[in-house]
């Protein structure tokens, strides 16, 4: 079941540029709206440490990437540790996805939530992902997830262990 929090039909100039790039097999980005959209469904599996497949209760299948985190990649240290965790977490589970964006990949971006509790914020809070402020925008989630790092980063659990863990990004950086 999806539901949506924006009307079905966007007034005005708005709503005459969506009907222009519709007609086009165009459209705008994700970003540009503020509303949320929820999906209700069963985690496939786990792509990597901030990343699933997900099937709807309209048996539509998506990719979702987890909402102001980013997890060590699956070549990097601590990558294959986030990626099981998250398989451990949530993995064949019936899940709620809270889409907040859609990524340069096509991939929707959101929050996701196992019996009402944030998986996003598990994640950083077991030391398995880092803040990712740079996308991070939501304050009172954002400001949650990075109290959370905190903790688990002073209690050194997962990738905090690690005397220098090197966040995704810079990972990426370098491999380029």
């Amino acid at each position: 079941m999806k539901e949506t929090s924006f009307s079905q039909a966007a007034p005005g100039f708005l709503g005459r540029l969506i009907l222009v790039l519709a007609v086009f097999g165009l459209s705008l980005p994700g970003h540009l709206f503020a509303a949320e959209e929820i999906y209700f469904g069963t985690v496939e599996r786990v792509v990597d440490g901030d990343t699933i497949a997900f099937l709807t209760q309209d048996f539509e299948r998506v990719r979702v990437r987890l909402y102001g985190i980013d997890a060590p990649e699956k070549n990097q240290s601590g990558g294959p540790e986030s990626s099981q965790a998250l398989k451990a977490l949530i993995e064949g589970k019936s899940a709620e996805v809270r889409v907040l964006d859609v990524d340069r990949y096509n991939r929707l971006v959101g929050l996701i939530y196992l019996n009402g509790q944030s998986v996003n914020l598990a994640l950083v809070a077991d030391g398995h992902a880092w803040v990712y402020k740079r996308h991070c925008r939501s304050k009172e989630i954002c400001r949650e997830m990075t109290q959370a790092e905190s903790i688990a980063k002073d209690e050194g659990r997962g990738l905090w262990a690690e005397p220098n863990p090197v966040p995704p990004w810079d990972h990426r950086r370098r491999a380029r």
